[in-house]
């Protein structure tokens, strides 16, 4: 399967420097993207016509290829694996583009999975390298953000609604928010650590709709009853476990022991996974949440709306956990600027069958924070006016 984009965005060409030019190259160019390349490939028009000559599923003979078109430009698309010969790839390359043909995917949602993948991104060397903008500079550089409420009729009166009333749930709802602040010497409780994995990824029940059909419930939803997401932790402080990576069974309610880490090594992980997020760095327990595609495509197959229910489902569990976290009275997190392509072989995830989505992290919060939170907020007319009543 192959995507080709026209790409006419100027780009820096050092000859064009030395030549006495402005060092932008704008010519336009054709890139080829393939679920099992980690990079678009520039290509010419002469060799998409060599693409085009060859059937998706049925394989052609390389020199058949060779005598109908130029050597000069077929082998370029092999060495390049964009043409694949069945030796020309290697092992990660291969598996992609195996599952790329097994797994029913709708094409568009392919090559964005594919192609959106972080590896090696360090946020907190940009940050020291001074390469991230504060408020004020993205103010500066893009003009104010657009408006916090939208407007669809300026013209027309609002319609008042009824002020809300407060409950149990509102104050909970009230404690949720993002931790940037971790006790960096406490441990997660079993007892905490049991609670919010069973509440937020352990199965509630199951029912066999056919032989070889099960729908699970949780407490969050999931489309088509499937709960194609799996929960792997990321453990640095819990008691009762070494530092280390988890997967977490939630029929069984248990761990399945993935790799054991001495503490050390398992911070430096957090780290990558985050991506340099240092502000999270003293988190006890994270959680990788990965969609298993096989089994989503399995009911959903080439469906154009199935891999935002992967997004969707990743979110239910996420408010989930926020929610579970509040009551506990610890801070959580959830983020989706993670080093994808470095958590999956970590984990041991089969490529485009399995992926890495986002992580959610919980932990007792530090009682000297050092990064900036959203407390001390200016509260809105209707917040007011709740309280007032």
């Amino acid at each position: 399967m192959v995507f080709v984009e026209l790409d006419q965005e100027p780009r820096f060409d050092f000859g064009t420097l030395l030549a006495g030019g402005d060092g932008l190259d704008r010519r336009a160019r054709w890139l080829a993207y393939a679920p099992h390349l980690h990079e678009p490939l520039e290509v010419t028009l002469a060799q998409l016509a060599v693409l085009e000559a060859v059937p998706r599923d049925d394989g052609v003979a390389l020199d058949a290829l060779r005598q109908r078109f130029e050597p000069s430009v077929v082998d370029p698309l092999v060495e390049a694996g964009l043409l694949v010969t069945g030796h020309n790839l290697d092992a990660r390359a291969s598996a992609c583009d195996a599952a790329a043909r097994r797994v029913p995917w709708w094409p568009p949602a392919l090559l964005a999975q594919a192609s959106g993948g972080w590896d090696g991104i360090d946020i907190e060397a940009r940050h020291e390298a001074g390469l991230m903008p504060t408020a004020a500079q993205l103010v500066d550089t893009n003009g104010p953000a657009p408006a916090q409420e939208c407007l669809r009729r300026p013209d027309a009166a609002p319609c008042a609604l009824a002020t809300p009333r407060r409950h149990d749930f509102d104050r909970l709802l009230a404690q949720r928010r993002t931790c940037r602040n971790f006790d960096p010497a406490a441990a997660l409780s079993a007892a905490e650590l049991g609670t919010m994995l069973h509440r937020v990824w352990g199965a509630v029940g199951t029912r066999e709709l056919a032989p070889g059909a099960v729908a699970v419930k949780k407490t969050s939803p999931a489309g088509g009853g499937l709960h194609a997401t799996e929960a792997y932790l990321l453990v640095q402080r819990a008691e009762g476990l070494a530092p280390g990576l988890y997967h977490y069974l939630p029929m069984q309610h248990a761990l399945e022991p993935l790799q054991v880490l001495d503490a050390a090594d398992a911070a430096a992980m957090v780290h990558r996974f985050l991506a340099g997020q240092y502000w999270f760095a003293d988190v006890p327990v994270l959680v990788v949440m990965t969609a298993r595609f096989d089994r989503l495509f399995w009911k959903y197959r080439r469906h154009a709306k199935a891999w935002r229910v992967v997004h969707l489902d990743v979110g239910h569990l996420s408010q989930t956990m926020y929610l579970s976290a509040a009551d506990l009275g610890l801070g959580a997190f959830v983020t989706a600027a993670i080093n994808d392509r470095e958590i999956e072989p970590a984990l041991g995830l089969a490529p485009l069958q399995e992926a890495a989505i986002a992580i959610v992290g919980f932990g007792a919060r530090s009682h000297a924070p050092t990064h900036i939170e959203l407390d001390g907020l200016t509260p809105t007319p209707a917040a007011l006016a709740a309280d007032g009543a």
